[in-house]
């Protein structure tokens, strides 16, 4: 039960709010109201002002001008209090939690640990009291429903859904003394479906203790299925304020992006061209035995939940992690193993799911993160032609409709799906013969996403040979020729044609659930 708190009264309420950057308005006059007890949906594009919003309400920016901010007590009796945009001392005052994107969680030290950073640690006789900070981390993980996992082992090597649930633990601990707010910004961005499932049931037991939520996400099946009322931004002014139940999938995408987005399916050719990757008998990470050739024209998607060796597929095929056997060609070049390079050299362009770690260079700016996969042809003998290859950088911005002020801002100005584009931009300027992409579209808005989408299908026509992993099981219907998912290291099903459906991969995927629950743990 939710305390006996109304949906219709409001919790907070924020007018007028504005912020402006240099040569850019962020948020224009926005206008927001979370009720009681209830999961409000905040959706938009990149560049929509989600993500300055959610600053503002951390501390991490201040607002422009005097913005009005007030919480609201569900009794009736007791003032209303103002809040103070852009300081975060007064949103944790006021009962604001967060859990942000990155998670923010230190991978080398355990859970009980994690979960002590900022609140600090029971103590005993001028100890930490060891024994009852594992009690109180098993107790605060058990409340939402997670059991099953070592508090004691580092957080790196715990599974995303997990990692989610130690940083939804940390927010919410002491929530009986004050936590009325707690904020979800993009909670799924790398969860599987069956982990997905598992965090909103932990959301639900959030709920009923009187929590409101504010869900920020890309996913806009996640909002149907967890939100009572969305907010949609566009251009950082608000469109609407509805109720979900008033809305279908469509309606909320038009309201988004503007106009209507045409959905298309990946068109299936009676004749496939050479073999243009070849990986036999390769072995690495989570992966067992991996066998996949990939034709020129052809899309293929890999699925599988987190621990099938889904996870490590495009890191070992591009090189970025060790390989224990096998070969691996690009065309008729046999490719060394983890040697990102000499993939390269092959013919082989790579976008990693992680861009802030593993090819975002934040301080550099969108011209240099574009072309430094090959500086060589924007140079005059041994100089660099600057103006030439700003030129290249405009032309892509514009292909991709990237939103930035300029292509010499830096990225770290950019939003995260306008910095995955970039990251894309500097891949298909190589003209790959073989392109794999990990989480090709995390973070992305659903306008963005088919621009991306379409990208991948010119590649394809173009004749590259494409291998794509996603935890996205709608995004693998729409690009994928073949769909391989994988169970225990190994591809276990294959799904072509009218197989590749969504409840036909994400069935096959549960199969993998449903034979780790009956193994016995040791």
């Amino acid at each position: 039960m939710t305390r006996g708190i109304s949906f219709v009264q409001p919790l907070l309420t924020i007018e007028h709010l504005f912020k402006v950057f240099p040569g850019q308005v962020a948020l224009d006059d926005v206008q927001l109201e979370i009720k009681a007890g209830s999961t409000h949906a905040l959706v938009g594009q990149n560049g929509s002002g989600k993500s300055t919003l959610i600053k503002i309400l951390a501390g991490y920016h201040e607002p422009t001008g005097e913005p009005i901010a007030v919480f609201h007590h569900a009794d009736g009796v007791s003032c209303d209090e103002p809040l103070a945009l852009g300081n975060g001392g007064a949103a944790a005052a006021a009962g604001i939690r967060f859990v942000h994107q990155d998670l923010g969680l230190v991978d080398t030290v355990s859970t009980i640990e994690n979960l002590a950073l900022g609140g600090g640690y029971t103590t005993r006789f001028g100890r930490i009291d060891w024994k009852a900070e594992t009690k109180r981390a098993i107790n605060d993980l058990a409340v939402l429903g997670f059991d099953d996992f070592d508090v004691r082992a580092p957080v790196g090597s715990l599974a995303p859904s997990q990692k989610t649930a130690v940083a939804l633990a940390r927010a919410l601990r002491g929530w009986e003394n004050g936590a009325r707010l707690l904020v979800l910004d993009e909670p799924t961005a790398s969860l599987p479906g069956a982990d997905v499932t598992r965090l909103f049931e932990a959301i639900r037991r959030v709920k009923e203790r009187g929590v409101a939520i504010l869900y920020v996400s890309h996913h806009l099946e996640e909002v149907f299925e967890i939100a009572d009322e969305v907010t949609i931004l566009r251009d950082g002014k608000n469109v609407a304020t509805m109720q979900v139940s008033e809305l279908d999938h469509e309606r909320l995408i038009e309201l988004m992006v503007g106009h209507v987005v045409e959905r298309r399916r990946a068109l299936v050719s009676g004749e496939r061209g050479a073999v243009l990757l070849d990986a036999h008998q390769v072995s690495g990470g989570n992966i067992r035995v991996l066998d996949v050739q990939v034709h020129a024209g052809e899309v293929v998607g890999v699925a599988g939940i987190t621990g099938s060796g889904r996870e490590h597929v495009i890191p070992l095929v591009s090189g970025q992690i060790p390989s224990n056997d096998g070969r691996l060609y690009v065309g008729a070049v046999e490719v060394p193993p983890f040697a990102p390079r000499a993939a390269i050299a092959a013919g082989m362009a790579f976008v990693s799911a992680d861009r802030q770690s593993q090819g975002n260079f934040a301080t550099l700016s969108v011209t240099a993160n574009t072309t430094m996969s090959d500086v060589k042809r924007n140079s005059q003998g041994p100089r660099l032609v600057h103006a030439r290859e700003r030129a290249e950088a405009e032309s892509w911005v514009t292909k991709l409709r990237t939103k930035t002020s300029s292509t010499e801002s830096p990225m770290a100005t950019l939003s995260g799906g306008n910095q995955q584009k970039v990251l894309f931009a500097r891949g298909l300027r190589l003209r790959p013969k073989v392109i794999v992409l990990d989480e090709p579209t995390r973070g992305i808005d659903v306008g963005a996403k088919e621009e991306i989408h379409s990208l991948i299908d010119e590649a394809a026509a173009d004749g590259s040979a494409v291998l794509v992993a996603s935890t996205d099981t709608e995004e693998l219907v729409r690009l994928s020729h073949r769909i391989l998912i994988l169970r225990d290291g190994v591809v276990a099903t294959e799904l072509i044609g009218d197989e590749i459906t969504v409840e036909n991969i994400e069935r096959a995927q549960l199969q993998q659930t449903q034979l780790q629950q009956k193994v016995p743990h040791s």
